[in-house]
Protein backbone atom coordinates (compact mmCIF):
# COMPACT_ATOMS: atom_id res chain seq x y z
CA UNK A 1 0.00 0.00 0.00
CA UNK A 2 1.08 3.08 -0.77
CA UNK A 3 1.00 5.16 2.51
CA UNK A 4 1.42 8.80 1.34
CA UNK A 5 -1.64 7.53 -1.31
CA UNK A 6 -3.84 6.65 1.48
CA UNK A 7 -3.21 9.53 3.49
CA UNK A 8 -4.20 11.94 0.45
CA UNK A 9 -6.87 10.33 0.06
CA UNK A 10 -8.13 9.96 3.45
CA UNK A 11 -7.79 14.23 3.64
CA UNK A 12 -9.73 14.67 -0.16
CA UNK A 13 -12.29 12.27 1.96
CA UNK A 14 -12.22 14.65 5.09
CA UNK A 15 -12.54 18.02 2.74
CA UNK A 16 -15.65 16.88 1.19
CA UNK A 17 -16.94 16.08 4.49
CA UNK A 18 -17.28 11.92 3.96
CA UNK A 19 -15.52 11.61 7.16
CA UNK A 20 -16.60 7.87 7.25
CA UNK A 21 -14.39 7.40 4.20
CA UNK A 22 -11.80 9.59 5.40
CA UNK A 23 -11.36 7.50 8.98
CA UNK A 24 -11.22 4.37 6.82
CA UNK A 25 -8.19 5.85 4.66
CA UNK A 26 -6.46 7.02 8.25
CA UNK A 27 -6.93 3.62 10.01
CA UNK A 28 -5.48 1.92 6.75
CA UNK A 29 -2.51 4.31 7.48
CA UNK A 30 -1.62 3.96 10.61
CA UNK A 31 -2.28 -0.44 10.41
CA UNK A 32 0.81 -0.05 8.00
CA UNK A 33 2.80 3.09 9.92
CA UNK A 34 1.29 3.02 13.44
CA UNK A 35 3.78 6.59 13.88
CA UNK A 36 2.52 8.56 10.98
CA UNK A 37 1.66 11.44 12.80
CA UNK A 38 -0.24 12.96 9.94
CA UNK A 39 -2.97 10.16 10.10
CA UNK A 40 -2.72 10.41 14.56
CA UNK A 41 -3.53 13.85 14.12
CA UNK A 42 -6.14 13.56 11.65
CA UNK A 43 -7.53 10.98 13.27
CA UNK A 44 -7.56 13.22 15.95
CA UNK A 45 -9.81 15.68 14.48
CA UNK A 46 -12.14 13.29 13.06
CA UNK A 47 -12.50 11.88 16.67
CA UNK A 48 -13.30 15.12 18.78
CA UNK A 49 -16.02 15.67 15.44
CA UNK A 50 -17.88 12.79 16.65
CA UNK A 51 -17.76 13.69 20.40
CA UNK A 52 -14.90 11.04 21.59
CA UNK A 53 -13.06 13.96 23.14
CA UNK A 54 -10.60 11.36 25.14
CA UNK A 55 -9.86 9.21 21.88
CA UNK A 56 -8.90 12.75 20.40
CA UNK A 57 -6.62 13.96 22.86
CA UNK A 58 -5.23 10.42 23.01
CA UNK A 59 -4.17 10.54 20.18
CA UNK A 60 -3.29 14.15 19.34
CA UNK A 61 -1.11 13.23 22.70
CA UNK A 62 0.60 10.75 20.76
CA UNK A 63 1.56 12.51 18.11
CA UNK A 64 2.82 15.44 20.36
CA UNK A 65 5.38 12.45 21.88
CA UNK A 66 6.69 11.23 18.56
CA UNK A 67 6.78 14.69 17.26
CA UNK A 68 7.01 17.46 19.76
CA UNK A 69 7.72 20.81 17.95
CA UNK A 70 5.15 19.95 15.00
CA UNK A 71 2.13 23.30 16.38
CA UNK A 72 -1.16 20.67 14.65
CA UNK A 73 -1.45 17.87 17.16
CA UNK A 74 -1.11 20.74 19.96
CA UNK A 75 -4.42 22.22 17.97
CA UNK A 76 -5.81 18.88 17.76
CA UNK A 77 -5.21 18.49 21.79
CA UNK A 78 -5.95 21.95 22.35
CA UNK A 79 -9.91 21.34 20.67
CA UNK A 80 -10.36 17.94 22.23
CA UNK A 81 -9.74 19.36 25.62
CA UNK A 82 -11.94 22.40 25.07
CA UNK A 83 -14.88 19.71 23.54
CA UNK A 84 -14.00 17.97 26.87
CA UNK A 85 -14.53 21.11 29.13
CA UNK A 86 -11.24 20.97 30.12
CA UNK A 87 -10.67 24.39 29.49
CA UNK A 88 -7.00 25.20 31.50
CA UNK A 89 -5.67 22.34 29.90
CA UNK A 90 -6.75 23.61 26.15
CA UNK A 91 -5.28 26.91 26.96
CA UNK A 92 -1.85 25.20 27.98
CA UNK A 93 -2.22 23.27 24.33
CA UNK A 94 -3.16 26.36 22.31
CA UNK A 95 -0.48 28.69 23.95
CA UNK A 96 2.13 26.08 23.25
CA UNK A 97 0.91 25.88 19.06
CA UNK A 98 0.82 29.59 19.00
CA UNK A 99 4.69 29.50 20.31
CA UNK A 100 5.50 26.84 17.86
CA UNK A 101 3.64 29.10 14.99
CA UNK A 102 3.47 32.13 15.31
CA UNK A 103 2.71 32.80 12.22
CA UNK A 104 -0.42 30.72 11.93
CA UNK A 105 -3.87 32.40 13.10
CA UNK A 106 -5.98 28.95 14.10
CA UNK A 107 -3.84 28.55 17.31
CA UNK A 108 -4.48 32.57 18.55
CA UNK A 109 -8.43 32.13 17.27
CA UNK A 110 -8.66 28.53 18.71
CA UNK A 111 -6.85 30.40 22.08
CA UNK A 112 -9.02 33.43 21.93
CA UNK A 113 -12.17 31.14 22.21
CA UNK A 114 -10.90 29.27 24.75
CA UNK A 115 -10.30 32.00 26.74
CA UNK A 116 -13.58 33.64 26.17
CA UNK A 117 -15.41 30.95 27.59
CA UNK A 118 -13.07 31.28 30.73
CA UNK A 119 -14.24 34.73 30.93
CA UNK A 120 -10.37 35.62 30.27
CA UNK A 121 -11.69 38.57 27.97
CA UNK A 122 -8.55 40.97 28.17
CA UNK A 123 -6.95 38.11 26.85
CA UNK A 124 -8.98 37.26 24.33
CA UNK A 125 -9.02 39.90 22.65
CA UNK A 126 -5.46 40.04 22.60
CA UNK A 127 -5.58 36.69 20.56
CA UNK A 128 -8.15 37.58 18.61
CA UNK A 129 -6.32 40.53 17.49
CA UNK A 130 -3.27 38.52 16.69
CA UNK A 131 -5.26 36.14 14.73
CA UNK A 132 -6.70 38.83 12.99
CA UNK A 133 -3.52 40.66 12.00
CA UNK A 134 -2.13 37.60 10.35
CA UNK A 135 -5.21 36.97 8.98
CA UNK A 136 -7.94 39.71 8.35
CA UNK A 137 -10.12 37.47 5.62
CA UNK A 138 -10.91 34.99 8.95
CA UNK A 139 -14.37 36.12 9.79
CA UNK A 140 -14.00 33.77 12.78
CA UNK A 141 -11.40 35.66 14.19
CA UNK A 142 -14.09 38.79 14.15
CA UNK A 143 -16.39 37.06 15.24
CA UNK A 144 -14.09 36.02 18.61
CA UNK A 145 -12.64 39.19 18.51
CA UNK A 146 -16.30 40.66 19.36
CA UNK A 147 -17.38 38.09 21.68
CA UNK A 148 -14.17 39.16 23.86
CA UNK A 149 -15.35 42.56 23.49
CA UNK A 150 -18.99 42.13 24.45
CA UNK A 151 -17.45 40.22 27.66
CA UNK A 152 -15.52 43.33 28.09
CA UNK A 153 -19.15 45.54 28.61
CA UNK A 154 -18.33 46.72 25.42
CA UNK A 155 -21.16 45.85 23.50
CA UNK A 156 -21.40 48.73 20.56
CA UNK A 157 -17.50 48.32 19.82
CA UNK A 158 -18.84 44.16 19.77
CA UNK A 159 -21.66 45.09 17.50
CA UNK A 160 -18.85 46.54 14.63
CA UNK A 161 -16.57 43.55 14.67
CA UNK A 162 -19.33 40.99 14.56
CA UNK A 163 -20.73 43.10 11.73
CA UNK A 164 -17.55 42.49 9.93
CA UNK A 165 -17.55 38.92 10.25
CA UNK A 166 -21.37 38.98 8.51
CA UNK A 167 -19.20 41.07 5.82
CA UNK A 168 -16.85 38.52 5.48
CA UNK A 169 -19.33 35.35 5.55
CA UNK A 170 -22.30 36.94 5.55
CA UNK A 171 -24.34 33.21 5.28
CA UNK A 172 -22.68 31.89 8.68
CA UNK A 173 -25.40 32.47 11.21
CA UNK A 174 -23.02 32.93 14.59
CA UNK A 175 -22.42 36.74 13.98
CA UNK A 176 -25.79 37.54 12.83
CA UNK A 177 -27.01 36.18 16.41
CA UNK A 178 -24.27 37.77 18.36
CA UNK A 179 -24.77 41.23 16.68
CA UNK A 180 -28.76 40.65 18.06
CA UNK A 181 -27.51 39.84 21.88
CA UNK A 182 -25.01 43.03 21.76
CA UNK A 183 -27.91 45.14 20.59
CA UNK A 184 -29.75 44.52 23.24
CA UNK A 185 -27.04 44.61 25.67
CA UNK A 186 -27.91 48.37 24.92
CA UNK A 187 -31.00 48.23 25.15
CA UNK A 188 -31.44 48.51 21.57
CA UNK A 189 -33.85 45.62 21.69
CA UNK A 190 -36.00 47.09 18.56
CA UNK A 191 -32.88 46.82 16.37
CA UNK A 192 -31.62 43.66 17.53
CA UNK A 193 -35.00 41.92 16.45
CA UNK A 194 -34.24 41.92 12.56
CA UNK A 195 -30.83 40.14 13.49
CA UNK A 196 -32.30 37.62 15.53
CA UNK A 197 -34.62 37.37 12.69
CA UNK A 198 -31.97 36.67 9.77
CA UNK A 199 -29.72 34.60 12.02
CA UNK A 200 -33.21 32.20 12.95
CA UNK A 201 -33.18 31.99 8.68
CA UNK A 202 -29.73 30.71 7.99
CA UNK A 203 -30.02 28.33 11.01
CA UNK A 204 -32.79 27.37 13.03
CA UNK A 205 -31.98 26.91 17.04
CA UNK A 206 -33.99 27.42 20.40
CA UNK A 207 -31.97 30.03 21.83
CA UNK A 208 -32.36 32.39 18.80
CA UNK A 209 -36.11 32.06 19.51
CA UNK A 210 -35.74 32.71 23.51
CA UNK A 211 -33.70 35.60 22.69
CA UNK A 212 -35.95 37.26 19.95
CA UNK A 213 -38.78 36.30 22.67
CA UNK A 214 -36.63 38.71 25.22
CA UNK A 215 -36.25 41.51 23.42
CA UNK A 216 -39.70 41.67 22.08
CA UNK A 217 -41.10 41.26 25.14
CA UNK A 218 -38.55 44.44 26.19
CA UNK A 219 -40.20 46.30 23.26
CA UNK A 220 -44.01 45.60 25.02
CA UNK A 221 -44.93 43.06 22.27
CA UNK A 222 -46.02 40.51 24.22
CA UNK A 223 -48.16 38.30 22.33
CA UNK A 224 -45.21 38.07 19.78
CA UNK A 225 -42.71 37.01 22.97
CA UNK A 226 -45.17 34.18 23.49
CA UNK A 227 -45.02 32.61 19.93
CA UNK A 228 -41.32 33.04 19.87
CA UNK A 229 -40.96 31.26 23.82
CA UNK A 230 -42.96 28.36 22.94
CA UNK A 231 -41.25 28.01 19.14
CA UNK A 232 -38.69 27.89 21.56
CA UNK A 233 -39.69 25.06 23.78
CA UNK A 234 -41.62 22.97 20.78
CA UNK A 235 -37.27 22.69 19.80
CA UNK A 236 -36.29 22.48 23.45
CA UNK A 237 -38.34 20.92 25.77
CA UNK A 238 -36.19 21.21 28.86
CA UNK A 239 -35.48 24.90 27.92
CA UNK A 240 -35.84 25.75 32.08
CA UNK A 241 -35.38 29.59 30.90
CA UNK A 242 -37.80 29.79 28.52
CA UNK A 243 -40.22 28.26 30.64
CA UNK A 244 -39.20 30.85 33.02
CA UNK A 245 -38.92 33.87 30.85
CA UNK A 246 -42.56 32.65 29.24
CA UNK A 247 -44.11 32.40 32.61
CA UNK A 248 -42.66 36.12 33.51
CA UNK A 249 -44.36 37.53 30.37
CA UNK A 250 -47.77 36.07 30.77
CA UNK A 251 -48.25 37.66 34.13
CA UNK A 252 -47.49 41.32 32.66
CA UNK A 253 -50.08 39.94 30.35
CA UNK A 254 -51.98 39.20 33.48
CA UNK A 255 -52.67 35.65 32.09
CA UNK A 256 -52.18 34.05 35.95
CA UNK A 257 -53.20 30.52 35.57
CA UNK A 258 -51.41 30.17 31.85
CA UNK A 259 -48.14 32.04 33.87
CA UNK A 260 -48.30 29.69 37.10
CA UNK A 261 -48.34 26.54 34.50
CA UNK A 262 -45.11 27.60 32.82
CA UNK A 263 -43.16 27.96 35.67
CA UNK A 264 -44.52 25.01 37.34
CA UNK A 265 -43.02 23.02 34.08
CA UNK A 266 -39.71 24.55 34.91
CA UNK A 267 -39.83 23.27 38.19
CA UNK A 268 -40.34 19.68 36.94
CA UNK A 269 -37.02 20.44 35.57
CA UNK A 270 -35.01 23.03 37.84
CA UNK A 271 -36.47 22.63 40.78
CA UNK A 272 -34.30 24.29 43.08
CA UNK A 273 -34.01 27.74 40.80
CA UNK A 274 -34.42 30.99 41.88
CA UNK A 275 -35.34 32.42 38.79
CA UNK A 276 -38.33 30.20 38.70
CA UNK A 277 -39.73 30.09 42.68
CA UNK A 278 -39.59 34.25 42.42
CA UNK A 279 -41.35 34.59 39.53
CA UNK A 280 -44.03 31.93 40.81
CA UNK A 281 -44.24 33.52 44.05
CA UNK A 282 -45.45 37.00 42.30
CA UNK A 283 -47.91 34.94 39.98
CA UNK A 284 -49.44 33.29 43.46
CA UNK A 285 -49.35 37.10 45.27
CA UNK A 286 -51.11 38.74 42.26
CA UNK A 287 -53.57 35.74 42.53
CA UNK A 288 -54.32 36.43 46.55
CA UNK A 289 -52.60 33.12 47.10
CA UNK A 290 -50.64 34.34 49.35
CA UNK A 291 -50.56 30.84 51.98
CA UNK A 292 -47.97 29.89 49.51
CA UNK A 293 -46.86 33.26 47.84
CA UNK A 294 -45.39 34.27 50.80
CA UNK A 295 -43.50 30.61 50.97
CA UNK A 296 -41.98 31.39 47.86
CA UNK A 297 -41.21 35.00 48.10
CA UNK A 298 -38.53 33.78 50.40
CA UNK A 299 -36.67 32.44 47.20
CA UNK A 300 -35.63 36.28 46.99
CA UNK A 301 -32.62 35.24 48.64
CA UNK A 302 -31.46 33.34 45.89
CA UNK A 303 -31.92 36.08 43.62
CA UNK A 304 -28.86 38.03 42.29
CA UNK A 305 -30.25 41.23 42.20
CA UNK A 306 -31.28 40.75 45.92
CA UNK A 307 -27.73 40.56 46.70
CA UNK A 308 -27.45 43.68 47.79
CA UNK A 309 -29.88 43.85 50.35
CA UNK A 310 -29.09 40.24 51.87
CA UNK A 311 -27.04 40.84 55.54
CA UNK A 312 -25.14 39.10 57.96
CA UNK A 313 -25.64 39.05 61.34
CA UNK A 314 -24.10 37.00 64.27
CA UNK A 315 -27.33 35.80 65.55
CA UNK A 316 -30.13 33.30 64.27
CA UNK A 317 -33.27 34.02 61.70
CA UNK A 318 -36.33 33.88 63.47
CA UNK A 319 -38.11 31.02 62.45
CA UNK A 320 -41.08 31.13 64.39
CA UNK A 321 -40.36 29.99 67.73
CA UNK A 322 -41.31 31.98 71.09
CA UNK A 323 -40.01 35.83 71.32
CA UNK A 324 -41.08 35.98 75.16
CA UNK A 325 -38.39 37.94 76.31
CA UNK A 326 -35.99 38.40 73.45
CA UNK A 327 -35.27 41.60 71.57
CA UNK A 328 -35.50 40.85 67.45
CA UNK A 329 -34.19 43.11 64.61
CA UNK A 330 -35.93 43.54 61.92
CA UNK A 331 -33.83 44.36 58.88
CA UNK A 332 -34.94 46.86 56.00
CA UNK A 333 -34.96 45.81 52.87
CA UNK A 334 -36.11 46.86 49.19
CA UNK A 335 -37.74 50.24 48.74
CA UNK A 336 -39.12 53.06 50.63
CA UNK A 337 -42.83 52.59 49.98
CA UNK A 338 -42.20 48.29 50.70
CA UNK A 339 -41.08 49.31 54.24
CA UNK A 340 -43.84 51.86 54.41
CA UNK A 341 -46.55 49.46 53.45
CA UNK A 342 -44.80 46.41 55.83
CA UNK A 343 -44.06 48.52 58.93
CA UNK A 344 -46.92 48.07 60.27
CA UNK A 345 -46.05 43.75 60.89
CA UNK A 346 -43.49 44.60 63.33
CA UNK A 347 -45.85 45.57 66.12
CA UNK A 348 -47.41 41.79 65.75
CA UNK A 349 -44.12 40.66 67.35
CA UNK A 350 -44.20 43.13 70.10
CA UNK A 351 -47.58 41.37 71.05
CA UNK A 352 -45.92 38.40 70.83
CA UNK A 353 -43.68 39.53 73.97
CA UNK A 354 -40.70 40.25 71.75
CA UNK A 355 -38.60 43.91 71.89
CA UNK A 356 -38.64 45.05 68.73
CA UNK A 357 -35.63 46.84 66.96
CA UNK A 358 -36.83 48.51 63.11
CA UNK A 359 -34.17 49.23 61.13
CA UNK A 360 -35.01 50.98 57.95
CA UNK A 361 -33.09 53.48 56.02
CA UNK A 362 -32.50 57.25 56.95
CA UNK A 363 -35.40 59.04 55.04
CA UNK A 364 -38.03 56.54 57.27
CA UNK A 365 -36.26 57.23 60.92
CA UNK A 366 -37.92 59.75 61.61
CA UNK A 367 -41.33 58.95 60.21
CA UNK A 368 -40.95 54.72 61.65
CA UNK A 369 -40.66 57.07 65.52
CA UNK A 370 -44.02 57.44 65.47
CA UNK A 371 -45.31 53.69 65.16
CA UNK A 372 -46.28 52.17 68.21
CA UNK A 373 -44.95 49.07 70.03
CA UNK A 374 -41.14 49.48 68.83
CA UNK A 375 -38.28 49.42 71.38
CA UNK A 376 -36.50 51.70 69.08
CA UNK A 377 -35.96 52.79 65.35
CA UNK A 378 -32.71 52.22 63.78
CA UNK A 379 -30.26 53.35 60.25
CA UNK A 380 -27.24 52.19 59.49
CA UNK A 381 -24.59 52.96 61.62
CA UNK A 382 -26.69 53.65 64.59
CA UNK A 383 -25.95 51.24 67.97
CA UNK A 384 -28.32 48.46 67.60
CA UNK A 385 -27.49 47.20 70.88
CA UNK A 386 -28.10 43.78 71.50
CA UNK A 387 -30.67 41.41 69.93
CA UNK A 388 -31.10 37.37 69.62
CA UNK A 389 -32.42 37.22 66.11
CA UNK A 390 -33.26 38.54 63.41
CA UNK A 391 -35.46 38.59 60.24
CA UNK A 392 -35.94 41.22 57.68
CA UNK A 393 -39.05 43.05 57.03
CA UNK A 394 -40.48 41.20 54.43
CA UNK A 395 -40.48 38.02 55.65
CA UNK A 396 -42.79 39.04 58.31
CA UNK A 397 -45.80 37.63 56.15
CA UNK A 398 -44.55 34.05 55.98
CA UNK A 399 -43.00 34.16 59.59
CA UNK A 400 -46.59 34.95 60.88
CA UNK A 401 -48.34 33.50 58.38
CA UNK A 402 -50.38 36.36 56.97
CA UNK A 403 -53.41 35.99 54.97
CA UNK A 404 -55.60 38.89 53.19
CA UNK A 405 -57.97 37.98 56.07
CA UNK A 406 -55.64 38.77 58.82
CA UNK A 407 -53.57 41.02 57.39
CA UNK A 408 -53.67 44.48 59.96
CA UNK A 409 -55.60 46.92 58.18
CA UNK A 410 -56.09 49.83 61.33
CA UNK A 411 -55.41 53.23 59.60
CA UNK A 412 -53.74 55.24 60.73
CA UNK A 413 -50.53 53.54 61.89
CA UNK A 414 -48.18 56.42 60.92
CA UNK A 415 -48.48 59.99 61.67
CA UNK A 416 -46.76 62.94 61.31
CA UNK A 417 -43.50 63.73 63.71
CA UNK A 418 -43.75 66.76 65.85
CA UNK A 419 -40.41 68.33 64.14
CA UNK A 420 -41.43 67.69 60.51
CA UNK A 421 -42.38 70.61 58.52
CA UNK A 422 -44.84 73.30 58.89
CA UNK A 423 -47.35 73.32 55.93
CA UNK A 424 -49.97 75.30 57.20
CA UNK A 425 -49.79 77.82 54.73
CA UNK A 426 -50.67 74.83 51.87
CA UNK A 427 -53.31 73.75 54.64
CA UNK A 428 -54.80 77.50 54.81
CA UNK A 429 -54.81 77.73 50.67
CA UNK A 430 -58.37 77.75 49.28
CA UNK A 431 -59.71 75.36 46.72
CA UNK A 432 -59.08 71.63 46.67
CA UNK A 433 -55.58 70.72 47.62
CA UNK A 434 -54.32 68.42 44.75
CA UNK A 435 -50.57 66.44 45.15
CA UNK A 436 -48.70 65.03 42.54
CA UNK A 437 -45.99 62.66 41.90
CA UNK A 438 -44.88 61.46 38.55
CA UNK A 439 -42.04 59.40 39.11
CA UNK A 440 -40.42 56.55 41.08
CA UNK A 441 -37.02 55.57 42.19
CA UNK A 442 -34.55 55.00 39.65
CA UNK A 443 -33.03 52.09 41.34
CA UNK A 444 -36.22 49.44 40.38
CA UNK A 445 -36.22 47.44 37.36
CA UNK A 446 -39.68 48.78 36.47
CA UNK A 447 -39.54 52.67 37.19
CA UNK A 448 -39.56 53.93 33.37
CA UNK A 449 -42.75 51.79 32.99
CA UNK A 450 -44.56 52.68 36.39
CA UNK A 451 -43.50 56.38 36.20
CA UNK A 452 -45.24 59.00 33.63
CA UNK A 453 -43.78 62.62 32.94
CA UNK A 454 -44.54 65.69 34.74
CA UNK A 455 -46.48 67.28 31.20
CA UNK A 456 -49.05 63.72 31.64
CA UNK A 457 -51.04 65.78 34.02
CA UNK A 458 -50.58 69.10 31.96
CA UNK A 459 -54.75 68.06 31.42
CA UNK A 460 -55.57 68.70 35.24
CA UNK A 461 -54.49 72.16 35.51
CA UNK A 462 -57.21 74.30 33.79
CA UNK A 463 -59.72 72.67 36.72
CA UNK A 464 -61.84 74.68 38.69
CA UNK A 465 -61.41 75.31 42.04
CA UNK A 466 -58.16 72.87 42.55
CA UNK A 467 -54.66 73.66 43.60
CA UNK A 468 -51.92 71.83 42.16
CA UNK A 469 -48.77 70.71 44.57
CA UNK A 470 -45.91 68.72 43.59
CA UNK A 471 -44.45 66.23 45.97
CA UNK A 472 -42.03 64.39 43.24
CA UNK A 473 -38.00 64.56 45.11
CA UNK A 474 -35.04 63.33 43.21
CA UNK A 475 -33.93 64.35 39.40
CA UNK A 476 -37.25 64.10 38.04
CA UNK A 477 -39.16 67.09 40.34
CA UNK A 478 -37.06 69.49 38.09
CA UNK A 479 -39.95 68.48 35.27
CA UNK A 480 -42.19 70.72 37.50
CA UNK A 481 -41.05 73.69 34.71
CA UNK A 482 -43.63 71.52 32.44
CA UNK A 483 -46.48 72.36 34.85
CA UNK A 484 -46.78 76.17 35.00
CA UNK A 485 -49.05 77.20 38.11
CA UNK A 486 -48.06 73.82 40.24
CA UNK A 487 -46.41 74.71 43.28
CA UNK A 488 -43.01 73.17 43.90
CA UNK A 489 -42.89 71.37 47.62
CA UNK A 490 -39.89 69.09 46.69
CA UNK A 491 -37.61 72.08 48.55
CA UNK A 492 -38.92 71.76 51.38
CA UNK A 493 -39.01 67.81 51.14
CA UNK A 494 -36.18 66.94 53.78
CA UNK A 495 -37.62 62.96 54.14
CA UNK A 496 -40.53 61.23 54.76
CA UNK A 497 -41.62 62.43 57.53
CA UNK A 498 -41.76 65.85 55.82
CA UNK A 499 -43.58 64.57 53.33
CA UNK A 500 -46.04 63.17 55.83
CA UNK A 501 -46.91 66.87 56.74
CA UNK A 502 -47.12 67.84 53.11
CA UNK A 503 -49.74 65.13 53.14
CA UNK A 504 -51.81 66.02 55.71
CA UNK A 505 -52.12 69.40 54.09
CA UNK A 506 -53.74 68.11 50.72
CA UNK A 507 -57.19 66.75 49.71
CA UNK A 508 -56.25 64.06 47.77
CA UNK A 509 -52.51 62.72 45.83
CA UNK A 510 -52.67 61.70 42.76
CA UNK A 511 -49.20 59.51 41.85
CA UNK A 512 -48.19 56.54 39.99
CA UNK A 513 -47.35 53.75 42.05
CA UNK A 514 -44.15 55.08 44.69
CA UNK A 515 -43.26 54.94 47.86
CA UNK A 516 -45.50 58.49 48.44
CA UNK A 517 -48.47 56.41 47.43
CA UNK A 518 -48.07 54.08 50.86
CA UNK A 519 -47.20 56.75 52.83
CA UNK A 520 -50.52 58.61 52.00
CA UNK A 521 -52.26 55.09 52.23
CA UNK A 522 -50.69 54.58 55.44
CA UNK A 523 -52.44 58.04 56.42
CA UNK A 524 -55.37 57.38 55.70
CA UNK A 525 -55.81 59.92 53.06
CA UNK A 526 -57.55 60.17 49.73
CA UNK A 527 -55.33 58.36 47.40
CA UNK A 528 -55.36 57.57 43.40
CA UNK A 529 -53.24 55.26 42.09
CA UNK A 530 -52.07 55.16 38.40
CA UNK A 531 -51.35 52.26 37.41
CA UNK A 532 -49.19 51.31 34.15
CA UNK A 533 -49.98 48.08 31.92
CA UNK A 534 -48.43 45.70 32.83
CA UNK A 535 -47.90 46.54 36.50
CA UNK A 536 -44.90 44.99 38.58
CA UNK A 537 -46.99 45.81 41.74
CA UNK A 538 -47.53 42.11 42.91
CA UNK A 539 -49.50 43.21 45.84
CA UNK A 540 -51.88 45.40 44.24
CA UNK A 541 -53.31 42.11 42.70
CA UNK A 542 -55.34 41.80 39.78
CA UNK A 543 -59.26 43.75 38.79
CA UNK A 544 -59.30 45.13 42.25
CA UNK A 545 -60.18 48.66 42.24
CA UNK A 546 -59.62 48.88 46.20
CA UNK A 547 -56.68 47.82 48.21
CA UNK A 548 -57.04 45.36 51.15
CA UNK A 549 -53.92 47.14 52.95
CA UNK A 550 -54.95 50.82 52.53
CA UNK A 551 -59.07 50.30 53.01
CA UNK A 552 -60.98 53.90 52.92
CA UNK A 553 -60.68 56.19 50.24
CA UNK A 554 -58.18 54.71 48.19
CA UNK A 555 -58.40 53.53 44.55
CA UNK A 556 -55.81 51.82 41.64
CA UNK A 557 -56.92 53.08 38.56
CA UNK A 558 -55.53 50.61 35.91
CA UNK A 559 -54.71 51.29 32.19
CA UNK A 560 -56.34 49.96 29.29
CA UNK A 561 -53.50 49.68 27.44
CA UNK A 562 -49.50 50.20 27.62
CA UNK A 563 -48.90 53.76 28.24
CA UNK A 564 -52.05 55.07 28.13
CA UNK A 565 -51.89 57.93 31.16
CA UNK A 566 -54.22 60.23 29.06
CA UNK A 567 -56.78 58.06 29.81
CA UNK A 568 -56.05 57.56 33.82
CA UNK A 569 -55.47 61.54 33.46
CA UNK A 570 -58.61 62.26 32.39
CA UNK A 571 -60.38 59.96 34.74
CA UNK A 572 -58.92 61.42 37.75
CA UNK A 573 -59.88 64.20 36.08
CA UNK A 574 -63.64 64.34 35.61
CA UNK A 575 -63.52 62.96 39.40
CA UNK A 576 -61.32 66.01 40.68
CA UNK A 577 -63.86 68.89 38.91
CA UNK A 578 -66.25 66.84 41.25
CA UNK A 579 -64.82 66.98 44.52
CA UNK A 580 -63.82 70.88 43.58
CA UNK A 581 -67.21 71.54 43.22
CA UNK A 582 -68.51 69.70 46.11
Amino acid sequence: MDVQAMLDQGREHHRAERYGDAGRCYKAVLEADPDNVDALNLMSALAQMVGDNQMAANLALQAIRLQPDWHAPYVALGNACQAGGRLDMAVDAFQKAVTLCPDGPEAYLNLANVLNELGRFSEAVTMAVEAVVIDGSMAEAHNAFGNALAGMQSPEEAVEAYQKAVYLRPDWDVPWFNIGVALAAQGKHGEALSSYRHSIGLLDAPAKHYNLANSLAAEGRLVEAVVEYNLALAQAPDYVDAYNNLGATLKDMERLDEAEASLRQGLLRAPDSPDLHWNLSLVQLMKGDWANGWREYEWRWQMPTFAPFKRDFPVPFWAGEDLTGKTILITAEQGFGDAIEFCRLAPLLSARGAKVVLECRKGLKRLFSTLTGIERVVSPGDDYGPFETVLPLMSLPERLGLTLETLPAALPYLSVPAEAGDFSDVAAAEGLKVGLVWAGGATRRDNTQRSCLASDFRPLLDLPGCRFYSLQVGPEAAQVADLPGVVDLAPRLGDFADTAAALSAMDILVSVDTGVVHLAGTLGKPVRVLLSRPSNGFLWMLNRADSPWYPGDFRLLRQARANDWGGLVDSVGVELRERAGA
